[in-house]
């Protein structure tokens, strides 16, 4: 199943969500080469500008066979991170979702308010039920945005902790 691109884009008047595009490649590289962003996310071994293009080039192939849908989260500073849901699984109506914010931005709210818009789009324009999150226990920080989006703790087995946000 496609994942339909928010359209308009989502926005709250301080983050827009919007698909990446060649330009932000640069971005993206420098978010990747980050060691916060590389220790608690999924991020390629390649952190060149090269890569995130390639990588860019494939995010719209993905969310046309439905695997996942990752936008850039914009402010009037410009491109400062990512949010996205996948993998998603269909027949379960439950997608995860993921985020980072570079480190000039973080602990301003915006990956927590990226995460609201993203999720109310989901769980109102997708067949969803459920949006769930991991994070480690040892990033508070996940946690705290998780929670301000709405989402509530379903279980922690340390390091991990598992959230999730129903309508």
């Amino acid at each position: 199943m496609e994942i339909p691109k928010p359209n308009p884009p989502l926005a709250d008047g301080i983050v827009t969500l919007r698909p990446w595009c060649v330009e932000d490649a640069p971005v993206l590289a420098r978010a990747w080469a980050d060691p916060a962003i590389r220790r608690w996310c999924s991020v390629t071994a390649e952190a060149t500008v090269e890569g995130a293009e390639r990588w860019i080039a494939g995010a719209d192939g993905c969310r046309q066979d439905g695997l996942a849908l990752d936008l850039a989260i914009e402010t009037e500073d410009g491109v400062v991170g990512e949010v996205g849901l996948g993998p998603i699984q269909w027949a379960h109506e439950r997608a995860a979702v993921g985020f980072w914010i570079d480190a000039e931005h973080r602990r301003h709210n915006l990956a927590a308010k990226a995460l609201k818009l993203l999720a109310t789009w989901a769980l109102a324009e997708l067949p969803l039920d459920t949006l769930a999150a991991e994070a480690s226990s040892e990033n508070p920080a996940s946690g705290w945005t998780l929670a301000a989006a709405g989402f509530t703790l379903a279980t922690e087995r340390p390091p991990k902790q598992a959230w999730i946000l129903r309508p």
